[in-house]
């Protein structure tokens, strides 16, 4: 009989240590997910203001000096495909960490039990249509304002704010080819005088 106890004893005791160090797994998973994102702002910010400095350079430039608008523009590209490469890198490893952190809580949930475990990330798909209801249903809640119905058409879409930067590394890269092809006079061929104006200011009297 006491031999039973004991082993039921050290059962419990090895089961207590099992959530224990998954519980620690856990949140040095989650903390490391969260650390990603946080970084991807980080990383996106000073590429952002590093590309900022390189348009003022361009259209700040009152002597006409093609080499330097020419490597000023080629540098943009550069820095560009890094900025896309840094975001798309940083998207990966967030993936990597919420399907690890999915994988981890699974594991919880089988020694915690189901009934105990409140998942964040391993919901299955009735779960996830539940609680997306949910949040379309505060989305769309009576205290939206008139001009905000379009803007929740926009929220339900769950664009992935974490793909933006990737997007606008791209964006940036085709502006600093279009501005490199114009320091080459590659856009001379084309007369397009017809259709762009630019920003027409009045002199002042």
């Amino acid at each position: 009989m006491q031999y039973i106890y004991m082993c039921k004893n050290d059962e419990m005791n090895l089961n207590e240590m099992k959530i224990s160090e998954l519980k620690a797994v856990y949140k040095l998973a989650i903390e490391t997910r969260n650390f990603e994102i946080t970084q991807l702002i980080n990383r996106n910010n000073f590429f952002m203001l590093f590309q900022g400095v390189l348009l003022a350079a361009v259209f700040s430039n009152q002597a006409h000096k093609p080499i330097v608008e020419f490597i000023i523009c080629f540098s943009g590209i550069f820095i560009s495909g890094h900025q896309m490469k840094v975001a798309a890198g940083a998207k990966y490893w967030q993936e990597w960490w919420e399907l690890k952190t999915s994988e981890i809580e699974d594991e919880l949930k089988k020694a915690i039990g189901n009934d105990s475990f409140i998942p964040l990330f391993s919901l299955n798909k009735d779960q996830m249509k539940a609680f997306r209801k949910k949040v379309i249903t505060k989305i769309e809640s009576p205290q939206s304002k008139c001009l905000e119905i379009d803007y929740n058409k926009i929220i339900k879409t769950k664009y992935s704010v974490s793909r933006v930067p990737i997007y606008t590394g791209f964006v940036l890269m085709l502006t600093w080819v279009a501005l490199l092809f114009s320091t080459l006079g590659w856009f001379h061929v084309f007369d397009l005088s017809a259709f762009i104006h630019g920003i027409q200011f009045e002199k002042a009297p």
